[in-house]
């Protein structure tokens, strides 16, 4: 019934997926799990993508209502007769939980992403799903990497790009990739990160793809960009890092683009350049001010803290810390 109430009062901007009659028919069939039938199937798909697009948009606090309310609504579904839907509802309910897991960890509650991630593994493994399952294991790791375990996240890396080379689908095979170098990186295995980023090249990532294509749709040359920065600058080719941040930048990536501002500012303080820095990380404030995510407000308090330590006392500290003060992040 949560999940009911929930769907009825949805954002506009999500409900905007479906008609009317869609949404009553969504409605009774998770009221009623006899009811579901492909179509249903089809509506709470339609409204998962666009919760993805809202977030790429807006941040997790745009989406993370309606991305759990279709969590209970597939658990309500799953109530339901299962053949001949069974699959498809499975391989849905893990699509749901990889995004709430992404959600939830971006919003800073780790514990229930991991709970939502290996759900959406088990249901994606039970079903025989490559791509759901690689794209939970990418997400998965990619958190698990940002929290500071890298021989964890190197282990879901892998079992990322295993299932994705078997999905057929270049953009989540580079996004895997991708992925991979980033454990490796934070790992300190520079060679292992640089065999990982050069898979991730291989792969053509230019045709544009919709959340219904692909899942990971995302994954443009910007995004490869990004990840390929962020790894350098872990394994310390500061130059190069700087080149893949500018390069994210220019082609602007989906998602993350706050964060990818901050990035490119932490590199360049990093090598010396506080004004550069400084311009970059202020492009990541303003951008990080609507954006509503605990994981991307750490690197903006991370790349405060780093200007404070390089140069204590400085304009530039000063000028970051005024400017946050005033959106208000600190």
């Amino acid at each position: 019934m949560r999940a009911i109430a929930v769907i009825t009062a949805a954002a506009p901007a999500i409900t905007a997926a479906l008609s009317a009659d869609e949404v009553e028919r969504t409605i009774r069939a998770a009221a009623t799990p006899r009811r579901v039938d492909a179509a249903v199937l089809d509506n709470i798909e339609a409204m998962l993508n666009q919760a993805r697009l809202q977030d790429d948009l807006l941040g997790p606090q745009a989406a993370i209502r309606t991305t759990l309310a279709q969590v209970d609504i597939a658990e309500a579904l799953l109530a339901g007769p299962r053949d001949p839907l069974e699959r498809r509802l499975k391989s849905l309910r893990s699509k749901i939980s990889t995004s709430a897991g992404w959600q939830l960890f971006d919003l800073g509650r780790t514990g229930s992403a991991e709970e939502h991630f290996e759900t959406a593994r088990d249901a994606a493994d039970e079903i025989g799903d490559d791509a759901a399952g690689a794209m939970a294991m990418a997400e998965w790791s990619g958190m698990t990497e940002e929290v500071g375990k890298p021989s964890v996240a190197a282990d879901q890396a892998t079992a990322a790009e295993m299932r994705a080379s078997r999905s057929g689908d270049p953009l989540l095979r580079a996004h895997t990739a991708g992925i991979t170098a980033l454990a490796q990186a934070k790992a300190g295995h520079a060679s292992d990160t640089r065999q990982a980023l050069t898979r991730a090249d291989r792969f053509d990532v230019t045709t544009p793809r919709t959340p219904e294509q692909s899942l990971a749709y995302f994954c443009t040359a910007g995004h490869v960009a990004r990840m390929r920065a962020k790894a350098l600058h872990q394994i310390g080719d500061l130059t190069a890092a700087i080149e893949a941040a500018e390069e994210s930048l220019r082609l602007q990536a989906v998602r993350d683009r706050a964060a990818s501002h901050i990035l490119l500012g932490t590199i360049h303080v990093d090598a010396g350049d506080l004004d550069a820095g400084l311009s970059a990380i202020l492009e990541g404030v303003e951008a990080e001010a609507a954006n509503g995510s605990a994981r991307v407000s750490g690197q903006l308090h991370n790349a405060r803290t780093l200007i404070h330590v390089r140069a204590p006392g400085s304009e530039a500290a000063r000028t970051v810390d005024a400017r946050m003060a005033e959106l208000p992040l600190i």
